[in-house]
């Protein structure tokens, strides 16, 4: 790759670190992991790759993007860790054998695919019966805007959209909640009243204020342990019917 992009890749995933959001959300998502294989299917810099190395599983990890891929490769070598890394999309996914995995994570995934459905379909089709699938989306249709176009969206999802997607793909769910109540109300206002993105820079300052300290015990004590009615995202787990 390209110096100028590593040094990119490497701001991006040294500021995921310290990101309240997905540091939370790896730490919410970890307590639905069960057995020893496991797909992260969307690795994007390898934060999540790598923690499950680190505590011990056997990890595959995909990304549509090589240049993504083999940036992971690069984190995981530095740190002493191997996985099984592939650059593919997950309308590919299912080259990785049937009845694979032991736990699918797929985190901010689905909606930058146009379908969707065969998507989660052929992930189904790598994971064990019994086994566990772990989705996040953006919540809520209406939301959809600025940002979401600029991130390459094709949407946000509403629950009951979510779960016939998650249905119709032969899952069950055992857990399905909203996360990120917190940002609902500032995006809402940014969007929609505003017609203005949300600026987000804050949560990749490198400096540890006391609101993103805040922000982070907030998201550990209250939005991982709470149930909200809303929020900015979708997390279901599913099993394997």
């Amino acid at each position: 790759m390209d110096s100028k992009i590593i040094d990119h890749l490497e701001k991006i995933h040294e500021s995921g670190k310290k990101d309240f959001r997905w540091e939370n959300l790896r730490k919410l998502v970890k307590r639905y992991v069960i057995g020893e294989c496991v797909l992260d299917a969307g690795c994007g810099t390898g934060h999540m790759t790598l923690s499950l190395c680190n505590e011990g599983y056997k990890v595959t990890a995909i990304d549509c993007s090589e240049k993504l891929t083999s940036f992971t490769k690069k984190i995981l070598k530095q740190n002493n860790q191997k996985a099984y890394i592939y650059t593919m999309n997950l309308l590919e996914v299912k080259s990785l054998g049937e009845n694979r995995h032991d736990t699918i994570i797929c985190l901010d995934v689905l909606e930058h695919i146009d379908d969707d459905q065969l998507a989660l379909s052929n992930l189904v089709y790598t994971l064990k019966n019994d086994a566990n699938l772990i989705i996040s989306v953006p919540a809520f249709s209406f939301l959809y805007g600025q940002r979401d176009r600029e991130i390459g969206h094709y949407r946000r999802y509403n629950k009951a959209d979510f779960v016939k997607l998650i249905e119709n793909s032969g899952l069950e769910i055992t857990e399905i909640r909203h996360w990120n109540f917190l940002g609902f109300i500032p995006v809402f206002i940014s969007e929609k009243i505003l017609h203005k993105k949300i600026n987000e820079g804050f949560r990749y300052s490198n400096k540890s204020t006391l609101s993103l300290q805040l922000l982070n015990r907030w998201f550990s004590v209250i939005e991982n342990n709470i149930h909200f009615p809303i929020g900015l995202s979708l997390i279901a787990v599913c099993k394997k019917k």
